[in-house]
Formats: structure tokens, sequence, C-alpha cells
């Protein structure tokens, strides 16, 4: 599963969620070879801070995304018996700065 967060703008951000339902448990190796990276958009949605419910914590307004990273990862299972995770890894993706268009004229 891959989960990918980017901020829109400075108050909204986008998450979304992709399953790659290939395993080396599942399928022979050569199966596995040829379908790696096969992922799959399973849902989306657009967070403006008024998703969720959330109270707000020390200096951090529960009403309003979070749109600034932190170097923190957290996850969260709620109502179920057992999570199991295989090949875990959390990735920072640095996007290029955009230019910003001024034209001649202004």
């Amino acid at each position: 599963m891959k989960f990918v967060v980017y901020n829109l703008d400075t108050s909204r951000v986008k998450l979304e969620a992709y399953v790659d339902k290939t395993s080396k448990n599942d399928l022979g190796e050569k199966e596995v070879e040829a379908r790696r990276n096969n992922w799959k958009k399973v849902g989306e949605m657009i967070d403006d801070g008024t998703n969720f419910v959330a109270e707000t914590f020390d200096k951090v307004d529960g009403h309003r995304a979070i749109t600034e990273g932190g170097g923190v990862v957290f996850i969260r299972n709620t109502n179920i018996a057992k999570a199991e995770y295989k090949f875990l890894q959390v990735t920072e993706i640095q996007t290029p700065v955009q230019q910003l268009f001024v034209p001649e004229d202004y």
C-alpha cells in the first residue's frame, strides 16, 4: 500500500491511497517480477481541515489540514484486532520549486 499526501495550497492537502496486490507469498518469483509495480488507486480525497473531528492540541489547530511536515509518521489502526506491515517505507519527496510567471509589464 502507498499513501501519498501533498499540499494543494496553504490550507488543503490531497490524500491518495494505492494498492499493489502482488506479493511473493501469493505468486511465483517470475510472476512477481512481471507484475511488479502494478499500483491501483483505491481512494483519494482533499482535506481542508473540516473532514474529520479533531480537537486543538497544544499549538496544532484541529480544524485545519496539516500542511507542514514535522519529521513524524503516525499510523493509526482503528477497530482492528491485529496490524501487520511488510516492507514498510516512509519517503519524503521534495518537489522542485515552481517559478512564478510574472508578465513583463507587471
